[in-house]
């Protein structure tokens, strides 16, 4: 399976939760939670899925560069860094990609956290919000 075809489906499922959770009210903690435990999956998936193209786009830039560097008769550095312009943007992207994923993860975890401490309130003082 392709990574575009990997990171659609994952990318379909958040969006799914996202609407479920949308329609929740805010009453609704426990549903939210769970709603929310279930799209955390997909987030972390995703958060994996550029992690694992940023370290293979650092392999192949690597890899270009020093094939490069070793080709050039000289101003090796200058051949090789021209040669792995493009690389670098690609490099850039997953890695924003994983970063905003990955801080995406830590959100809905905290919000997950935010929410049991909530109903553990609510469950210690007997009301039902």
């Amino acid at each position: 399976m392709t990574n575009q075809k990997r990171i659609d489906e994952n990318l379909e499922e958040v969006k799914n939760y996202h609407k479920q959770i949308m329609q929740l009210s805010e009453e609704d903690k426990v549903d939210k939670i769970y709603l929310l435990s279930k799209q955390l999956v997909f987030i972390g998936r995703l958060a994996a899925i550029f992690s694992e193209m940023h370290r293979n786009i650092y392999v192949e830039r690597k890899r270009i560069y020093n094939t490069e560097y070793l080709k050039a008769k000289q101003s090796k550095a200058v051949h090789a860094e021209l040669a792995i312009i493009d690389i670098r943007q690609r490099e850039a992207d997953a890695y924003n990609n994983y970063k905003r994923w990955n801080t995406a993860f830590i959100t809905t975890r905290e919000e997950i956290n935010a929410l049991k401490y909530k109903v553990r309130i609510d469950l210690e003082d007997g009301s039902n919000r």
